[in-house]
């Protein structure tokens, strides 16, 4: 069973709700006291094994998700626009943040904010060296080592027993939030997590 004393962040790159909340945890932290373990997982997987769609291969759902992010990052006060390379297959760049987090965990939440950035705010292509190597150096970590390290077994095997420890547990899509055994799936449960958190401690 997880840890019910933290906060499970399974994330991916390439999913515009998992960048809104991934800007909102370290005030999630703050305001409850409770860690954020950021934990990469490939969606593409998630969806495969769990038979969900995207929202953005269905036109309505797509109109409806352009407005509702952009609400939401004026609400956040975050910048937001529709990559040209959306969607985006996003297998390298999720191999990158699995690498860091078996190697230097506590650096974790910086590249992957760096990352959110760069394809959410800033239309770069997260997949390539050059925008990886930005973003490790902006979370203090060795670029070299971070793109050589993406095609290791380990880093492979990481990436997917994560994905299947998500399914697993009953997560169908991105974010998936996790208190112990109790999954909040999507930016907007935020504030439904915080009041279980404080459920718990009183």
């Amino acid at each position: 069973m997880a840890d019910a004393a933290e906060i499970e962040l399974f994330f991916d790159i390439g999913s515009s709700y998992s960048y809104l909340a991934a800007t909102q945890m370290a005030a999630v932290r703050e305001r409850t006291g409770v860690p954020v373990r950021w934990r990469p997982f490939l969606l593409g997987g998630v969806f495969k094994a769990t038979g969900n769609e995207m929202p953005a291969r269905i036109p309505a759902k797509a109109r409806w998700m352009l407005g509702d992010m952009a609400m939401w990052s004026r609400h956040y006060g975050i910048p937001f626009r529709v990559p040209s390379r959306f969607p985006l297959m996003t297998l390298r760049t999720q191999r990158a943040l699995a690498a860091v987090e078996r190697t230097h965990p506590t650096a974790l939440p910086a590249f992957a904010l760096a990352l959110f950035k760069a394809y959410w705010a800033d239309d770069q292509d997260v997949t390539a060296d050059p925008v990886l190597t930005a973003a490790a150096t902006a979370a203090g970590l060795d670029p070299a080592a971070v793109i050589a390290a993406i095609d290791a077994p380990e880093t492979k095997d990481l990436l997917r027993a994560t994905t299947e420890e998500a399914v697993r547990r009953g997560a169908f899509g991105a974010p998936a939030m996790f208190v112990g055994d109790v999954l909040f799936w999507g930016n907007d449960r935020i504030p439904l997590l915080e009041e279980h958190l404080k459920s718990r401690s009183t």
